[in-house]
């Protein structure tokens, strides 16, 4: 199992919001045919609640790092089900294959994740297609949704190859 590490100078950086930071998922336009890809258990949620059906949901049982319940709308989500161990700090490259698959496939997924999930919103902007919507969770400030385009995916092939440089 090979791992990509966040260097500490990347850190900083990824605190800055990949998209648009809002104060609820209830402030983005989405049409009924955008693929959703959710990040985060509070993120996946909310999209829930408000009917829509992602195509990948990742979640770890935590909230800003202190486990909970897994929600029971994300419990009861009808869609695939794999686990996927990934430490903090962390991007486990089977990651990539996971969102990879999915992507392929005609059902929805949810991705448990053993660990932390935070670093995994990186291989979903990664792999996502062009117009695509990713959300995750800014902690205390929001949720995050990222439209894809060229220069989202550009942007995180960088910060990705210097996770790569440095092991």
């Amino acid at each position: 199992m090979a791992f990509l590490g966040l260097p500490a100078h990347l850190r900083r950086k990824l605190k800055k919001p990949l998209g648009n930071l809002l104060a609820d998922v209830s402030e983005v336009d989405i049409r009924s045919d955008t693929l959703i890809i959710c990040v985060g258990d509070k993120t996946t949620e909310e999209i829930l609640k408000r009917g829509f059906r992602p195509k990948i949901c990742v979640y770890d049982g935590k909230i800003k790092r202190k486990g909970i319940q897994i929600p029971e709308i994300i419990e009861k989500y009808d869609a695939e089900k794999i686990r996927l161990n990934n430490p903090p700090g962390s991007l486990n490259i089977e990651v990539f294959n996971a969102i990879d698959n999915a992507l392929k496939s005609k059902k929805g997924f949810k991705i448990r994740i053993d660990g932390e999930e935070d670093l995994i919103t990186l291989a979903a902007i990664d792999r996502a297609p062009i117009d695509s919507l990713v959300f995750y969770g800014q902690p205390g400030e929001g949720v995050v949704a990222v439209r894809v385009d060229e220069e989202k995916k550009k942007k995180v092939k960088e910060i990705l190859e210097a996770m790569q440089n440095e092991n």
